[in-house]
């Protein structure tokens, strides 16, 4: 991004904040993503608790997410120009995610703003600890402003993870709290969970009873706006060696734009459920994950069922992005280089459930289907009063 760009971005939020600043603030809650057209994950989560317990409070919603070309920079002028109004009418917002405007002003006294994040862990490095790297921030911008400032709360699935949010962000580790709980894992508790696994095996017609893979890979690149695939299976030999006991549940990442074509030889096996705005309901009615560097694997430690981690590019992949562990001895469950000892390893069916059970202990402090209550009413309502 450019320093005109930059300046043009940061101008319009502090001009759009300024306004707002002219009018009282409103009892009024803000939900803001940049990263997609709608909101979701904790986002959902929290503003579907706020209506049900609180439906006399205001919510607002910002959702956007970056294009590319000169109709993408046009968006992002208005949007940017919307956010610092709102922040400055909101008392309470909401982000999950990476979100420019928040660091482009000096909040009015009187707001709290709460960074739920999209991982309910850390092991993959973003934030100030990617700052010399192409995935880190713009430069033009970090000259400019403080990334991930002012942020009054931060929720953490655990205070294990507490150093590697610290550092992302470069807020005090007194700032991250881990006993309230993840809002989009209450998703795994009770009733809601039989009524997603119901919905997502309507949707995609799994109900021939074979076993269910999941197979989330995260995104390669070094911007939103040009994140590329990261599939690098054998669909076909896995179709092969599993297909009259399997089928495989392929979820990318929402960054990225452009799928994978899935012939008819493969219309049996794979279900293409990109386009499924949660992943957390497809790991309802999956009996293993497969994935690379996602963070999807805290969530999917709820079940306590198998993960298997096909990374062929983990070197590669330490050096560009960078990994806050030991991947190695890291992850709770094997790492595959190639499609065929992946297959045989399903197919043998000898899995490790200590090593998942112990992971989810350590990732999760509190996973009770109440996180979204405990920060509505500890947390959002205390500081609206």
């Amino acid at each position: 991004m450019s320093a005109l760009v930059v300046g043009i971005r940061l101008g319009l939020v502090r001009l759009g904040f300024v306004l707002g600043r002219a009018l009282p603030m409103r009892r009024a809650v803000l939900f803001a993503t940049a990263h997609a057209d709608r909101i979701g994950g904790n986002l959902a989560y929290l503003r579907a608790e706020l209506r049900r317990s609180h439906p006399e409070i205001p919510a607002v919603v910002l959702a956007h997410r970056a294009r590319s070309g000169w109709g993408g920079r046009f968006e992002g002028a208005v949007q940017a120009l919307r956010a610092g109004w709102a922040l400055a009418r909101s008392r309470v917002v909401i982000v999950d995610d990476y979100f420019f405007p928040i660091y482009a002003i000096d909040p009015r006294p009187g707001t709290t703003i709460i960074q739920t994040w999209h991982a309910s862990g850390a092991f993959k490095t973003f934030g100030y600890s990617v700052g010399d790297r192409a995935f880190g921030a713009d430069a033009a911008l970090r000259d400019r402003v403080r990334i991930h400032a002012n942020y009054d709360v931060c929720l953490i699935g655990s205070q294990a993870s507490t150093p590697a949010f610290a550092e992302a962000f470069g807020q005090p580790p007194d700032r991250f709290v881990s006993r309230l709980g993840i809002p989009r894992t209450d998703l795994f508790f009770g009733e809601a969970a039989e009524r997603a696994s119901a919905s997502v095996r309507r949707r995609y017609g799994l109900t021939d009873g074979r076993r269910l893979i999941l197979y989330a890979p995260t995104f390669r690149g070094d911007r939103v706006t040009d994140a590329r695939h990261g599939v690098s299976l054998d669909l076909g030999r896995l179709s092969r060696e599993l297909g009259g006991t399997h089928r495989l549940i392929l979820r990318l990442h929402p960054f990225v734009r452009g799928g994978v074509e899935i012939g008819p030889e493969l219309a049996g096996f794979v279900v293409d459920a990109s386009d499924h705005s949660d992943v957390n309901e497809l790991m309802l009615v999956s009996d293993l994950l497969v994935t690379d560097y996602s963070s999807a694997i805290f969530e999917f430690s709820l079940l306590e069922r198998p993960m298997a981690f096909f990374a062929p590019d983990l070197a590669e992949y330490e050096r560009e992005r960078g990994l806050y562990v030991d991947y190695r001895s890291w992850v709770p469950g094997p790492i595959f280089e190639d499609t065929d000892a992946l297959a045989r390893w399903i197919r043998e069916g000898q899995f490790d459930g200590a090593a998942v059970r112990a992971f989810r202990e350590a990732a999760f402090e509190v996973a009770d289907g109440r996180a979204s209550r405990r920060v509505i009413e500890e947390v959002v309502v205390p500081a609206l009063a």
